[in-house]
């Protein structure tokens, strides 16, 4: 999956950005709560679009102007992650998955990795998740289970995604986050 890490990355938000903060993130996310980037424009691009919705969706169809879109480049001095903790998933195996039902089980930042990169568990993902949690492909926490819940999650379409949790972090690996053009 990963050749090297990128460090021009993008982030899709229904939020003004001039300063990452961290604690924005919501708690029970793949890798932590945290600043999420997306290697593709994409990708990013689609998921400022879903926040677009369920803001609307969550106002109860008030006013939709208060509701913007907003794509922003991020560039990374990834020199400087040479002296941090960084944990780096080559693909969506087991040990991704473990990582994600972890972090997505306990909220928080329940590691202590300064920066993590690996597959993005979409929402299809938190559809087999729960099959998962429910036990309908078979104990779970079982290598079967676990096994059958890889094969339904199509891996190989899943995007790439970075994390940081701690702010720190942030400032230290940031090099500058703008506003661009996603139409």
């Amino acid at each position: 999956m990963y050749h090297e890490l990128k460090s021009t990355l993008y982030h899709g938000t229904i939020s003004k950005i001039t300063d990452v903060d961290v604690t924005a993130g919501r708690s029970r996310k793949d890798f932590g709560k945290g600043f999420y980037m997306a290697v593709s424009k994409q990708q990013a691009i689609g998921m400022m679009h879903k926040k677009y919705r369920e803001a609307v969706r969550r106002s109860r169809n008030k006013e939709n102007a208060v509701f913007h879109e907003y794509l922003y480049e991020v560039e990374l001095n990834l020199e400087r992650l040479n002296h941090m903790k960084v944990k780096v998933f080559e693909t969506a195996d087991s040990e991704w998955l473990d990582f994600v039902l972890m972090c997505r089980k306990k909220g928080g930042m329940p590691h202590d990795y300064d920066f993590v990169a690996g597959a993005t568990a979409d929402d299809d993902t938190a559809l087999c998740l729960k099959a998962y949690e429910e036990g309908l492909y078979g104990e779970t926490g079982s290598p079967q289970a676990k096994e059958t819940l890889l094969k339904n999650l199509e891996v190989e379409n899943l995007g790439i995604q970075y994390f940081i949790g701690k702010q720190n972090v942030a400032d230290t690996i940031i090099k500058s986050i703008r506003e661009i053009d996603w139409r």
